[in-house]
């Protein structure tokens, strides 16, 4: 651990507040028996200190948490206190990660703010919509956020869920017909996706996957694939399989290429070529 590195991170963030903003802080000092005025010897003090950060925190003052935090002095803190202290002290994300780093020495496993399908849209459309191939970015869910024109072609049209046009789910019960060898690169792979996916604590999309599995479930035959032994896979990069071009009416290959955007670690962005059988 770096604590010269966690101190200067959470220090400068803790110096950055203005106290005015916590409007429950009042009446926390005064619980806490704490004088009105704010500042050691009087001295007035616009930020928040290392007690009242603990008062935020809901700890007893006397313990000191947050000041043995900032003085590296806690070993391997809770991940849940950490995201705690970072909300309250409102790091970037790349403060976030940075404290994670000097703590732990890798990044942090989750975003501290995800990304909001607004934020994401904003942030990719123009990516997506700059490819030549088909691609789209889809959320945690698989709900589509942006496609460019190429992947409305292919598709044809673009599904709002990708999951759900895999599955064949509501509203995509024809969809199946796309996917000439659907039991054996689209139905396995998409299933494991979904198992993976709700195994991920930090996913804020479980109770939209929850759903999907319970239509999964609903169905003998996806309901015996989904609960059979099913080969690990949890993205589609470098996955190479049949599909049917959806305006062209062709069978063809698709190849996919996957990234994960940094700011959304359960976001997918996906660009695809699809070439004809010879």
């Amino acid at each position: 651990m770096d604590s010269e590195r966690v101190g200067q991170i959470l220090g400068n963030a803790r110096e950055r507040t203005d106290a005015a903003q916590y409007a429950e802080l009042p009446e926390l000092r005064h619980k806490a028996g704490l004088a009105a005025e704010r500042g050691p010897g009087g001295r007035r003090l616009s930020c928040l200190s290392q007690v009242e950060v603990s008062l935020l925190l809901g700890y007893d003052p006397a313990r000191g948490v947050y000041a043995r935090l900032e003085r590296g002095k806690i070993a391997n803190p809770d991940p849940g206190l950490l995201r705690r202290v970072a909300t309250i002290l409102n790091l970037r994300e790349h403060q976030w990660h940075d404290l994670y780093i000097s703590l732990f020495g890798h990044r942090a496993p989750s975003p501290l703010r995800p990304a909001t399908s607004l934020d994401f849209r904003e942030k990719w459309e123009w990516v997506v919509r700059s490819q030549r191939h088909a691609a789209y970015v889809s959320d945690g869910a698989w709900n589509v956020v942006a496609h460019n024109e190429a992947a409305n072609a292919l598709f044809h049209p673009m599904p709002q869920n990708v999951m759900r046009w895999m599955l064949s789910l509501p509203p995509h019960q024809d969809s199946r017909a796309a996917m000439p060898d659907w039991a054996e690169n689209w139905g396995p792979v998409a299933l494991s996706q979904l198992s993976a996916a709700l195994k991920e604590r930090d996913n804020e999309a479980h109770e939209e996957l929850r759903q999907i599995e319970r239509e999964v479930l609903e169905q003998p035959e996806l309901k015996a694939l989904y609960e059979s032994r099913l080969d690990s896979y949890i993205h589609p990069d470098g996955s190479r399989r049949l599909m049917v071009h959806g305006s062209r009416q062709e069978v063809g290959v698709m190849n996919a290429a996957a990234a994960t955007p940094m700011g959304a670690i359960h976001g997918r962005f996906i660009v695809m070529t699809w070439v004809p059988l010879v």
